[in-house]
């Protein structure tokens, strides 16, 4: 008798337990995955980032990329859950997310754009002897080259920019028209009190020797395979990956804050004919993050955002050519904890 009591507390036991765990470990433990949307050019630093939070906090983080302005179409539209959001134009932030998805956020670093190529690109020999005969060379029709998809990505509307920058610069529009408006149905230029409007179609066709992907690092398969010789890219990337490039003059590589004036001289129009265009005037590379108001681990995110403002963050962005603002800029109500981080700032990115 005292041994069928013995076994019954045994079975008592283990049946509680089984119940403590799957009603309330179980969960708990499913409470720390942090999901982060961010823009596939920091794919690197935020995954040396991510392992070393998942060592230190004992929590599984999970990245996602995409073109920045389709992570926050996934929110504005899918209602889709991140815990942090990490764009490559942090003005997308203001655009569309705040103030019904976010009432903060903050500018935090810097890249440029570049012009990848491998040895197996057609003319790089030329192109490196000669950086700038880069876009004669793109014009060429035996020529493939590609950027990323400007209503779902910044280095696309970008890749757009500055070719219509080159037009300017060298005084020369057929540049935009060759590689651009010939090549992309739908798209058109306007010039409007000497700033140059491009407007891209919500739905078009790609026509000749252009190549566009979802976000730009979806063309690095192409371009190390040899189906693309040209991609426009960030420069990180670039290095990331060990690809050749040209840089582009500072006037046209968007990451020298002296020519603000100048790249401000092109206006890209994306998502055109839908509720959701946008105008977005070029302006220096920042890189923009923020904890959307339908998070649903914010605890996490406010130590993960910490971790990534902080000097171990830092390094390792600089490490990767992502270089930090010298002092992080904070727009709106940027949460205590991350306020010694930033310079908070009242006015609107614009």
């Amino acid at each position: 008798m005292q041994k069928r009591v013995v076994a019954y507390i045994a079975v008592l036991i283990v049946v509680v337990i089984a119940y403590l765990y799957v009603f309330y470990f179980k969960p708990q433990q499913a409470s720390q995955t942090l999901i982060i949307c961010h823009a596939g050019s920091l794919t690197v630093p935020l995954r040396e980032l991510a392992t070393l939070f998942e060592q230190k906090y004992h929590v599984k983080v999970v990245l996602e990329p995409a073109g920045s302005v389709m992570i926050v179409r996934w929110i504005t539209d899918l209602g889709k859950r991140c815990d942090v959001v990490a764009l490559a134009d942090y003005r997308l932030i203001p655009m569309y997310l705040v103030p019904r998805y976010a009432s903060w956020y903050i500018a935090f670093a810097t890249n440029s754009i570049v012009i990848a190529y491998t040895d197996k690109s057609r003319y790089a020999s030329f192109v490196s002897a000669h950086p700038d005969k880069i876009f004669d060379v793109l014009a060429r029709r035996d020529v493939r080259y590609g950027f990323s998809n400007p209503n779902d990505d910044p280095c696309g509307y970008r890749a757009v920019g500055v070719i219509a920058l080159a037009s300017i610069y060298y005084h020369n529009m057929t540049i935009l028209k060759d590689l651009v408006l010939s090549k992309i149905s739908g798209a058109r230029v306007e010039n409007v009190d000497e700033e140059l409007n491009v407007y891209i179609p919500v739905v078009f066709n790609v026509r000749g020797n252009l190549v566009v992907r979802p976000k730009s690092v979806d063309l690095l398969a192409l371009l190390e395979s040899g189906d693309i010789d040209y991609a426009f890219e960030y420069k990180s990337v670039a290095v990331q990956h060990g690809l050749r490039f040209v840089e582009l003059p500072p006037a046209l590589n968007l990451g020298d804050s002296r020519y603000s004036k100048f790249y401000s001289k092109v206006i890209i129009h994306i998502l055109v004919g839908t509720k959701e265009e946008r105008s977005i005037k070029l302006a220096p590379i920042v890189y923009g993050l923020t904890i959307p108001s339908t998070a649903r681990n914010r605890k996490l995110a406010l130590l993960f955002v910490k971790f990534l403002l902080s000097s171990t963050g830092r390094e390792i962005f600089n490490k990767n050519g992502q270089n930090f603002l010298k002092v992080p800029l904070g727009f709106g109500k940027v949460p205590a904890e991350l306020r010694e981080y930033v310079k908070i700032v009242n006015a609107t990115a614009s």
